[in-house]
């Protein structure tokens, strides 16, 4: 299985990369693969509402969205992070989301039906149910099949993840492509680590 991973946090070695660091070794272990990117590596700017992708052809805006996705198409599952900083994930991982729709309009640019992970990373004990809902909802919008919801919280800047811990992450990994898919109204009690 060929995965890509998109990380929308700016910390490049915090809790996400290392929970993602483990996926990563679950994917191996089961002979996948899986490429990780960072977002801040690319020039993706926010959508602008100007609804120019309705008439196809994609998003008008030059930039390094289109080769994201061009590389998520050729891959067979999507793994998506955003980090919540105050109260909904962060400005990027919503930049991101906001994009997807303007492949809806162009059967050439459509997502083919990929499952994906969504994982949510934030300091408090627990966030909203809508953050996670309406990301969810984002993605299966773009035609992702999330099969799996890893809502990571309690993180605090100090705090360090224990390996125990860690090493579910890797067993997640290994088994991503066989869990079924979450439907668009949500069960968060079931569907989140």
């Amino acid at each position: 299985m060929k995965v890509l991973t998109l990380i929308t946090s700016s910390h490049r070695n915090g809790f996400t990369k290392q929970i993602v660091d483990r996926l990563t070794i679950g994917i191996k272990d089961n002979d996948g693969s899986n490429e990780v990117l960072f977002m801040d590596d690319y020039d993706i700017k926010y959508c602008t509402g100007c609804r120019a992708c309705e008439k196809g052809g994609g998003c008008v805006l030059d930039d390094d969205y289109n080769l994201i996705m061009d590389k998520i198409r050729a891959s067979d599952y999507f793994i998506f992070t955003a980090p919540v900083f105050y109260n909904d994930i962060a400005g990027h991982s919503k930049m991101f989301l906001d994009r997807l729709g303007s492949c809806n309009y162009d059967p050439e640019l459509t997502i083919p039906e990929t499952k994906a992970l969504l994982m949510i990373t934030h300091m408090s004990k627990n966030i909203n149910d809508f953050v996670i809902e309406n990301t969810h909802r984002c993605l299966a919008t773009g035609n992702f099949q999330v099969n799996k919801i890893l809502d990571i919280g309690d993180l605090m800047i100090d705090s360090k993840l224990d390996e125990w811990v860690l090493e579910d992450y890797e067993d997640i990994g290994y088994e991503l492509d066989e869990y079924e898919v979450i439907p668009h109204k949500l069960d968060l009690d079931s569907a989140t680590l």
